[in-house]
């Protein structure tokens, strides 16, 4: 027998151990979402889904491209919301594709993330054991006992959920709190949006900002194609928002300026034409800031970031009204904000959220 196969039947030992003394412990009540009618915060199109977990309307299979839809099967941005006073919380389920990749760990791409929504409006983080196997687990231990506590769990940022299940001890309270998309923060971006690279779901720029608002998000990132096509605005404008982020310059930084230009006039025409006042807004490429020493890509993401602002710029000059703009700049990634030069590591969802924040809190409310 190798060293390698006596680690891996250790590890085997160890995780059939720690599962077998929690399962001692209590006596557990198990809820499955998707066995009810119950609707995720964060799932714009819940009575249309395919899957309980996608986040576009069966629908749109026929008009996205294959890539956008596969990846729109992917759970980003959806939060299961409940109410316990439970002081253990074991939660399993099974996900469908690969657990982790090179530069992002399980807990991002495949893991869950859970917050508890005190009664003064403030956020408490909920840390946990976990095993990534074929079905993976999460065990939260010693919760405080204090009330019935409103709990959002994050769903895991670059996977598709095949089943999930919540258990609470049978003597503990449990309620199930259906998400509430009106007046939603939707996001169409790329891979940044969709929460590459953070270590947790909770820790993507757009779950940090969703808290810090009080605000439903509703996430349009993929990875790779955050692109402002027409198919995908035009799902965005049946959307019931409040404000809507155009951040797809970092898939677009080898596009010409008269491409992106015309996409970005269609994705804003196509969101006035139903919602003739909801503010807009506008990003740059923020990697842009960061002035990496790969002068090829540095060229590329200040050059779009041009186009992007003149684009801007000629939308302004046609009097398109409540559309802003946030630069490279104002989001101020440095080179300690990513992992590979272009994915936010948590400091750079820090910064992005941060950002944000500041820009959104000076645009009134509609």
């Amino acid at each position: 027998m190798t060293d390698m196969s006596i680690r891996a039947g250790w590890v085997i030992i160890a995780c059939f151990c720690f599962c077998t003394s929690r399962g001692q412990q209590e006596t557990l009540k198990w809820w499955n979402p998707a066995a009810t009618h119950y609707k995720p915060e964060g799932q714009g199109w819940p009575s249309e889904v395919l899957y309980p977990y996608d986040r576009f309307p069966a629908r749109a299979k026929k008009n996205v491209r294959e890539v956008v839809w596969f990846k729109s099967q992917q759970s980003t941005g959806l939060i299961i919301k409940f109410r316990t006073d439970a002081t253990y919380i074991h939660i399993r389920y099974k996900v469908k594709d690969t657990l982790f990749f090179e530069h992002m760990p399980s807990t991002g791409v495949s893991g869950l993330d859970l917050y508890a929504l005190n009664k003064n409006g403030g956020w408490s983080w909920a840390g946990a054991d976990y095993i990534f196997a074929d079905t993976v687990q999460y065990f939260y231990n010693n919760l405080a006992p204090v009330g019935n506590k409103t709990y959002y769990l994050y769903l895991p940022l670059y996977n598709r959920v095949d089943w999930l299940e919540i258990g609470v001890p049978t003597t503990a309270s449990f309620t199930p709190v259906d998400g509430n998309d009106k007046g939603s923060l939707v996001i169409y971006g790329t891979s940044i949006a969709q929460g590459g690279c953070a270590s947790r779901p909770g820790m993507a720029w757009t779950a940090i900002l969703g808290r810090r608002l009080h605000m439903p998000v509703i996430n349009i990132g993929f990875s790779s194609n955050g692109q402002l096509e027409r198919p995908v605005a035009d799902l965005i404008s049946e959307l019931d928002a409040g404000m809507i982020i155009l951040d797809c310059m970092p898939n677009m930084h080898s596009f010409s300026e008269a491409e992106i230009t015309s996409r970005l006039e269609q994705t804003v025409n196509i969101i006035r034409s139903r919602h003739p006042l909801i503010p807009i807004i506008i990003a740059q490429h923020a990697d842009a800031n960061i002035n990496q020493m790969n002068t090829s890509l540095d060229k590329s993401f200040k050059k779009v970031n041009d186009f992007v602002d003149r684009a801007f710029k000629k939308l302004k000059s046609k009097s398109v009204q409540n559309i802003y703009f946030l630069s490279a700049a104002a989001i101020g990634l440095t080179n300690e904000s990513t992992v590979d030069g272009q994915h936010p590591s948590d400091l750079g969802m820090k910064q992005y959220a941060d950002a944000y924040e500041q820009l959104l809190k000076k645009i009134p409310a509609r």
